[in-house]
């Protein structure tokens, strides 16, 4: 896409507005659905949207597997709102993995006396995005009743605003501001845009929606920390990123967690309220 000439915001923007559109027939269908469940729908779509968005941003201003470790601080988020708004119950191993991917986090970016110039703009939005995504899990969770279906598009439509909103910081702030993509451009990149982001992101964050409502926030964000290994394994070969050793180590301790998580019997994980 960057060889197309639509690069930084306008990639992001790009990413989430295309597969809304391709929605925008299911919504019509589910029109009913969607105004029952509009309040629910409008806090899970915005805290969801505005995570992918920032997840996104991350790649633009950092590397890739900073971006990748930084948002899987959502095992920890999603677990501590859990136990606090759906009365679960945390096991022992289900701390113990989120402690040994915390110090993962912490091994990758300390460096003493180099810390605040480590973490960046692209660090921050890294961070953030973890955090909302933790939240709509949750939110998902408590509103079992919403199918998935309405979900998705709720997601894309905040996303491809959250984007929008970046993209306009990142317009005021460059010098010169930001040079729009032709017409030419966009026309060149709508294969990649399609064929990954229509045809992958989008049934792949349906998915995320499906399991978001049967299994605990935490462990969904710990199962999710697969994604390490194949950022990892990515990063180096198609980006051409080098890793550095602090990174690999912390993705092992991050790579551990998700381990333990998966080991764990089912009955020792969380219980609802209700259930």
């Amino acid at each position: 896409m960057e060889a197309a000439g639509i690069s930084g915001g306008w990639a992001v923007l790009a990413a989430y507005l295309l597969p809304f559109f391709f929605l925008i027939p299911l919504m019509l269908i589910r029109r009913r659905q969607l105004q029952a469940n509009f309040t629910a729908l409008l806090f899970i779509g915005a805290s969801i949207g505005i995570g992918l968005a920032c997840y996104a941003t991350g790649f633009i201003h950092t590397t890739i597997m900073r971006t990748t470790l930084l948002f899987y601080m959502t095992p920890i988020w999603s677990t501590l709102l859990g136990v606090l708004l759906l009365n679960e119950v945390a096991g022992a191993r289900r701390w113990l993995a989120m402690l040994i991917g915390f110090i993962g986090l912490g091994i990758m970016l300390y460096e003493p006396g180099a810390l605040d110039r480590n973490f960046n703009y692209g660090d921050l939005a890294a961070l953030a995005s973890g955090l909302f995504w933790g939240i709509g899990t949750v939110l998902i969770r408590k509103s079992p009743e919403i199918d998935a279906l309405d979900i998705v598009p709720a997601q894309f439509l905040a996303a491809a605003l959250a984007s929008a909103a970046f993209l306009a910081v990142e317009a005021d702030t460059l010098t010169g501001g930001l040079v729009s993509p032709s017409i030419a451009d966009w026309l060149t990149a709508l294969p990649w845009l399609f064929g990954f982001n229509v045809l992958i992101v989008l049934p792949s964050l349906y998915v995320c929606a499906l399991c978001a409502q049967v299994l605990s926030p935490g462990r969904v964000g710990i199962l999710m920390m697969s994604e390490v290994l194949v950022a990892g394994i990515s990063a180096p070969l198609i980006a051409g990123e080098a890793l550095s050793l602090r990174e690999l180590t912390a993705a092992l301790f991050i790579m551990v967690a998700a381990g333990l998580e998966i080991t764990t019997p089912s009955t020792g994980h969380a219980v609802t309220q209700g259930q």
